[in-house]
């Protein structure tokens, strides 16, 4: 019954980022011998920890700040992998679609034109950004059966969430996302009144559209993460041998502020990584560093190990 669970590759199904999964790690007799429960399905999508685990490095292209040239230009360099843009950039877009790569989007909704409708459609994950109380009548032929669409809005911002909610339902989209932004200053409390209204919106939930919320909705802003030895956080950049972060014409192993400001760990090749091992005060990838390095720590003891994930709902 066990065998009928596991799945060795990405599941297409895109409802299945929004579902629980442990990462399993078989021996060369098909015997589980390792389990990871916190694998950010959603994070990862269109892929999972399978797709890094089994293909070859890199498997990720995060295009940061680049024009259109330069990130044609780095796309061209990649085996077919994902392709991750922070910014709408609808002929980059289009490229790496042609090239086969899965492409995920995060923009803000002042970003789209009607024009970008078509080339956003059949991407793999779009995340739009509204501020306010928007309308979201252009969105409106966004949404689709193989699309992950997703609109996202943060917290202490006053919005009329309830209105949201029904208008990011009526129009189509998988699910609405509440987030913080990264603390810049003295971070403000919530209200008691904001989040209820916030926890309210899981009622809007549906089989097919979700709400997703902070796990903390004390304050307005997520606090930034520092390094701290007490911790026990990994230190090796691990992950940046699967993810390459390009800005303007180089490449980053990772995409931390404080790397990304610095040329001294951009490259102008692909193929080397200039880490900031034991140079940053704080990382953006401090999850996926930890993990790879337990999955690789644990790897070593297995002979042949295969990955595979188990969905907690399958029957």
């Amino acid at each position: 019954m066990q065998d009928q669970k596991l799945i060795f590759e990405t599941p297409k199904d895109k409802q299945k980022a929004l579902e629980p999964a442990d990462l399993v790690m078989l021996s060369e007799g098909g015997e589980v011998v390792s389990r990871w429960a916190n694998t950010q399905p959603l994070y990862f999508y269109p892929y999972s920890w399978l797709d890094y685990l089994n293909r070859g490095k890199p498997a990720e292209l995060y295009i940061a700040e680049a024009s259109a040239v330069q990130a044609i230009e780095a796309i061209k360099q990649l085996r077919v992998c994902k392709v991750h843009f922070e910014k709408l950039d609808a002929k980059s877009i289009q490229f790496a679609k042609t090239m086969g790569h899965k492409t995920s989007l995060i923009c803000d909704l002042e970003e789209i034109t009607a024009e970008d409708i078509p080339i956003l459609a059949g991407m793999d994950f779009v995340r739009v950004r509204v501020r306010g109380n928007p309308n979201l009548s252009l969105l409106r032929k966004l949404p689709n059966k193989s699309l992950l669409s997703c609109i996202k809005i943060y917290a202490g911002e006053k919005h009329n969430y309830r209105e949201i909610a029904k208008q990011v339902r009526e129009a189509g989209f998988d699910m609405l996302w509440v987030s913080k932004s990264l603390e810049t200053c003295e971070n403000t409390p919530l209200s008691e009144e904001e989040q209820r209204r916030i926890m309210c919106l899981k009622e809007a939930e549906a089989p097919d559209f979700s709400v997703v919320l902070p796990s903390d909705l004390r304050y307005c802003h997520a606090k930034r993460f520092r390094i701290n030895g007490a911790f026990g956080n990994s230190r090796d950049c691990l992950f940046s041998g699967y993810r390459r972060v390009l800005k303007g014409d180089k490449f980053y192993p990772c995409y931390t502020g404080v790397v990304l400001a610095s040329d001294e760990f951009g490259s102008k090749s692909m193929d080397e990584i200039k880490h900031g091992k034991n140079k940053c005060t704080d990382c953006a990838c401090i999850y996926e560093n930890d993990m790879l390095a337990d999955i690789m720590a644990k790897s070593k003891r297995v002979k042949n190990p295969r990955f595979a994930m188990e969905y907690k709902d399958d029957s």
